[in-house]
């Protein structure tokens, strides 16, 4: 199988050049025919770090796949979404009738890239290791629940129901290892019980449901300072808007809609459906990226499932936080299944709100049936 390979850096003015060792065979007439390609690790052991990752990636998949590299192309990423390498990659891939091998979808300088084959040419992405664990931890279906209350009986009571109905709803197909409840007002600044939930999802990459990060009793809003670990909040007073809604007009199959309902810097997150057919078993997945003081920063990824999105109706995915959330290139992928099976799959992009409010789903077409 013959490739080009296309590598990503972020920063930098010039590409350094990678060195190939190419085994080889004999075919049936005995004549030598390259197996496959490796990149020379030895004599490029001084190369940047993120490079060094990918040119190991690499090499696995030239041997597991017997790739045969044709050519490489550096696309020095600088956060205008520029890719001019990629674009002569697709030509010499074009010409030598080859497959455009990506290194890494990583972000880089802001932007992650991760483009699908079009026209005939194929497309083989290498996902970032340390990326795909952290979406696979994004999408455990194991779950620690963190719980908080107040030290009066009744009141403690009520409180940890709300938080357990509106748990509820979102375990579908989870497994909860452990809850943690936390009792206010704290004695001090620490939350043991907090920090008890946190160690567990870290040891068994779970996943940490919150009940509620509003302010209880005289307390102050909870704010989750840690990065590291996906969670989700199951209630907020404040964010009390319809679970569905009804679309009078949606330009688009399947999109998201930023609602006008404005409370306290939020509005609400809508996926709807105009495509005639009932959505079920779908899940919407939300990634930031941004850079700050030169340094590349992520959000903490989000995934929300819901059961089904009837055809003609939003329902109910987050808080969209404007002030934060509109500072970071947020791209969503939302995947659900049709009745008869057929599994779709698409992908959107936004820093900040759309003027109309409304996100499309771009390449909204089926995956598996």
């Amino acid at each position: 199988m013959k490739v080009v390979v296309y590598f990503r850096q972020a920063g930098g003015t010039t590409a350094g050049t990678y060195p190939l060792i190419t085994h080889w065979t004999e075919d049936e007439d005995e004549q030598p025919v390259p197996l496959f390609s490796q990149f020379d690790m030895d004599a490029i052991a001084d190369a940047a770090p993120e490079i060094l990752v990918q040119l190991q990636s690499v090499n696995r998949w030239l041997k597991e796949k017997r790739g045969v590299v044709v050519a490489s192309f550096m696309e020095m990423e600088d956060g205008s979404g520029r890719r001019p390498s990629y674009g002569a990659a697709r030509e010499a891939a074009g010409r030598e009738r080859a497959a455009v091998l990506i290194a890494t979808t990583k972000a880089l300088a802001g932007q992650r890239f991760a483009p699908i084959s079009q026209d005939g040419l194929e497309i083989v992405r290498l996902e970032d290791p340390d990326e795909a664990d952290r979406e696979s931890w994004a999408r455990s279906r194991n779950v620690v629940v963190y719980f908080r209350a107040l030290a009066g009986p009744e009141e403690a009571q009520a409180l940890l129901e709300k938080q357990r109905r509106e748990i509820g709803k979102m375990l579908r197909s989870a497994n909860v290892l452990a809850e943690f409840v936390e009792t206010e007002p704290l004695l001090s600044a620490e939350r043991p019980q907090l920090q008890q939930a946190l160690a567990l999802c870290r040891e068994k990459k779970a996943r940490l449901f919150i009940g509620t990060t509003d302010a209880i009793g005289d307390g102050e809003v909870f704010t989750p300072d840690f990065t590291d670990v996906p969670y989700e909040v199951a209630y907020r007073k404040a964010y009390e808007w319809p679970e569905t809604i009804p679309l009078d007009h949606c330009p688009f199959p399947v999109a998201l809609y930023f609602g006008k309902q404005w409370t306290h810097g939020y509005v609400p997150l809508y996926l709807a459906n105009a495509t005639e057919i009932e959505l079920l078993e779908v899940t919407i997945s939300g990634i930031g990226t941004t850079v700050m003081d030169r340094e590349y920063v992520e959000t903490t990824p989000s995934r929300k499932e819901i059961d089904s999105v009837p055809s003609g109706a939003g329902r109910l995915v987050e808080a969209y936080d404007v002030y934060f959330d509109g500072d970071f290139l947020v791209i969503y992928t939302v995947e659900a299944r049709s009745s008869d099976g057929t599994r779709f799959s698409g992908r959107a992009a936004t820093k900040g709100i759309p003027g109309n409010r409304w996100l499309r789903i771009n390449h909204w077409k089926p995956i598996s049936t």
